[in-house]
């Protein structure tokens, strides 16, 4: 940036360094890619897992995508909890979803819990699966 008015008609420049502090990221040699995957067929009422996912023992756990399909809609109910936080419970949803988290945070021994029911005992398939990594 230049300043103008310098005494004796000089021109100055002014120089400003920013530093940030960004953390320096993992080597890929300790992360790890999770996948769970799995289906769950039921006509009861009482909620069912889905899929779930630990994060193992001196790792950190990074979660990155839930997503939910069943084969009927107006009858499955939906439960999500995380690290013990129930997200939804008793949700309906209409068509396949898909939940993105940016970079959640996970301690060792967290769990990502999706889970399901029949609304009134008709049988429903129902796919989910859950997606992230495992640092350290």
């Amino acid at each position: 940036m230049a300043i103008k008015d310098a005494p004796d008609g000089t021109l100055w420049v002014q120089n400003v360094d920013v530093i940030v502090d960004w953390p320096e990221p993992p080597s890929p040699a300790n992360e790890t890619a999770i996948t769970k995957l799995d289906r769950l067929t039921t006509s009861s009422t009482d909620y069912d897992t889905v899929v779930s996912w630990t994060v193992d023992d001196d790792k950190v756990g990074i979660l990155l995508h839930v997503e939910l399909w069943c084969s009927n809609y107006a009858k499955t109910r939906w439960q999500l909890t995380i690290a013990g936080v129930v997200q939804f419970t008793d949700i309906e949803i209409g068509t396949t979803l898909s939940l993105e988290w940016p970079n959640v945070r996970l301690a060792a021994g967290d769990e990502v819990l999706l889970e399901a029911k029949s609304s009134d005992t008709t049988e429903v398939n129902v796919d989910g699966d859950i997606t992230g990594k495992e640092i350290g």
